[in-house]
């Protein structure tokens, strides 16, 4: 299956200062040809929109061949996590016992996860740019 990226997508695949509702066309664009570069990663989504969206809907924003690959939501996190996006990640691989498959976050916000975990972080003001790219397509071949 290749390694779960787990995106988030406010800051990532939209800049904080764009439309609330959509995403940056090159934002969107960088990350659906990184993704092309590693055709067996799956993707989860982990962004908030998840409790406003259905999973169809989400997967509606990408492309066809990107969205076939979007596998699922992770689950909301009621407890007062420290690392509440981390917390998710780890309920849904454990809820899908693939506890051992490696991953990636994707999010613009590191005070979501620990020190250490296989995060690929973005700056919220310039989203997922090329830079993004090239450093994604390095962490799923690595």
């Amino acid at each position: 299956m290749g390694k779960l990226i787990f995106l988030d997508f406010d800051g990532v695949l939209r800049r904080t200062t764009s439309n609330p509702s959509q995403f940056d066309r090159d934002c969107l664009d960088n990350f659906e040809s990184a993704m092309r570069q590693c055709s067996v990663s799956k993707i989860v989504i982990s962004s908030t929109w998840r409790l406003a969206l259905s999973l169809k809907e989400l997967r509606s924003r990408f492309s066809p061949d990107i969205a076939v690959r979007i596998i699922g939501i992770t689950p909301e996190n009621l407890e007062d996590e420290p690392h509440a996006r981390h917390a998710e990640i780890l309920a849904f691989m454990q809820e899908k016992k693939i506890t051992a498959l490696p991953w990636v976050a994707i999010d613009d916000d590191p005070s979501h996860f620990p020190p250490g975990s296989p995060l690929l972080l973005t700056d919220s003001h310039s989203g997922f740019d090329t830079a993004c790219a090239a450093r994604l397509i390095k962490m799923l071949h690595e």
